[in-house]
């Protein structure tokens, strides 16, 4: 069985009071009366020795006075006893003298002092302290005080009594602190807790329950970061699927509409050719598509890089030949500029192709006629600059950070090219941020866009 937080800490607050209660009643009550016993049995030895000093001092006697007062200030019954267990004076001058003769000086404890009735002498329990009287170096007798048991329980009592009200005042306090952990810690981590569950039922828009700048305060805002991230992705997974659905639907519905008008005789043989040809390019555009995706899936996955040493400067060259064709179309110029003949980069041959043929593509793409497309690679800092720069239409600011979502496509985009599948910059971010570098963009309107990523350097 799960025990919630709150119910712990309360099981902990009352066994801590309980727990203190029986100890003080017991074990410490205990304690207190003996260490009560100790205070008065060592006060009354100091009455003791200094009646036992000024009988050494008064020659061998003391008065029934001096008794007396040693008795009214140590509140004990004083005797003076002899060898003999005679009962020679007391602190009562009505007392007649007796004997004691069952006395030994070796049944008390420690040699000095006893609790009892001593031997029968009193009705009520007492504790008696007793020293040694001497003359010169003879010991002549003893000097013994008498302390009624019931005070020292009496005395026992006020300090239990002080002792409870310290205990009180314990629990009190651990009350408090025990609220105060119940507001500031308990109930916040169980409102976290109720925001977990909402986000875990998919209502990501569940508000933040928590605001402070502590541990508690720091989980609920990653905890609300996360929802607000589950549902962008959840988003983004939406209009994923609604871009690949159209993007795959309207070549479909062309091939389809092309066949079926062959089939049926609408477009005539003579015209057959060319309709033909416009299906295969949207077969084309399709496995483009299917392809990307692909790519997509693979890089999302983790899929192994293959990193290797390879010469970027060559790559590139060859690369573009195959764009020969679209770049006669526009009579575009390729502008090469490379700070060393050779650049060797530590990274995956096949997908840097990628990068530079989807950035070549996209720079040919949006490039007018009669224009140039510059590529240069130059070193920094042990990294390698790559740039793919056109002098084309340019991008909007407000499209920069547009550009690498999958799927965008600029209205100019759409209008001038509508076999794109929107995917490329969004594969091209990806690639570059699997080697752990970076890719940044720089574009003006009307002049055109420049796309610089970075490589480690690498072993020729």
């Amino acid at each position: 069985m799960k025990f919630p937080l709150r119910l712990r800490l309360l099981i902990a607050y009352l066994l801590t009071l309980v727990v203190s209660f029986v100890l003080l009643a017991t074990l410490e009550h205990a304690l207190i009366e003996k260490q009560a016993e100790n205070d008065v049995r060592d006060e009354l030895y100091r009455d003791a020795s200094y009646v036992a000093m000024a009988y050494r001092g008064n020659s061998g006697s003391v008065n029934r006075e001096f008794l007396s007062t040693v008795a009214q200030v140590s509140g004990a019954e004083v005797w003076i006893m002899n060898l003999n267990g005679m009962v020679v004076a007391t602190s009562n001058p009505e007392d007649a003298a007796f004997e004691v003769p069952e006395f030994r000086v070796s049944d008390g404890a420690g040699g000095y002092y006893m609790r009892g009735t001593f031997y029968g002498t009193h009705k009520e329990e007492v504790l008696t302290v007793y020293a040694t009287l001497t003359k010169e170096i003879t010991v002549n007798g003893y000097i013994l005080l008498h302390y009624p048991a019931e005070r020292i329980r009496e005395a026992a009592d006020r300090m239990q009594f002080f002792a409870y009200m310290t205990y009180w005042i314990f629990a009190g306090l651990v009350t408090l602190l025990f609220i105060w952990i119940d507001l500031s810690i308990v109930r916040p981590i169980q409102r976290v807790a109720t925001a977990g569950r909402e986000y875990a039922n998919n209502n990501l828009t569940y508000p933040n329950p928590v605001h402070r700048g502590d541990e508690i305060g720091q989980i609920a805002l990653a905890e609300e970061e996360l929802a607000k991230q589950l549902q962008s992705a959840a988003d983004d997974q939406h209009r994923f699927l609604q871009n690949i659905s159209h993007d795959f639907r309207s070549p479909l519905t062309s091939i389809r509409g092309y066949m079926v008008a062959i089939q049926d005789g609408t477009i005539p043989p003579e015209l057959q050719g060319k309709y033909l040809n416009i299906a295969v390019s949207e077969t084309d555009r399709l496995t483009n598509l299917a392809n990307d995706l692909l790519d997509i899936t693979q890089l999302e996955s983790g899929a192994g890089m293959n990193f290797s040493n390879f010469d970027v400067n060559d790559l590139i060259r060859e690369i573009l030949p195959t764009f020969e064709g679209r770049v006669a179309e526009k009579n575009l110029t390729f502008d090469l500029t490379f700070e060393d003949r050779e650049q060797y980069v530590n990274a995956d041959r096949e997908r840097i192709s990628q990068v530079l043929h989807n950035l070549v593509d996209n720079a040919i793409k949006f490039s007018g006629t009669d224009s140039s497309i510059e590529l240069s690679t130059r070193v920094s800092g042990g990294k390698v600059f790559i740039s793919v720069k056109d002098h084309g239409v340019g991008i909007e600011k407000k499209n920069i950070d547009k550009i690498w979502d999958r799927f965008y496509k600029t209205d100019a985009s759409r209008g001038k090219d509508k076999k794109g599948t929107g995917l490329g910059l969004s594969i091209v971010r990806d690639i570059i941020q699997n080697h752990k570098e970076q890719i940044d963009v720089i574009s003006t309107p009307g002049v055109g866009t420049e796309f610089v990523f970075t490589l480690p350097v690498g072993e020729e």
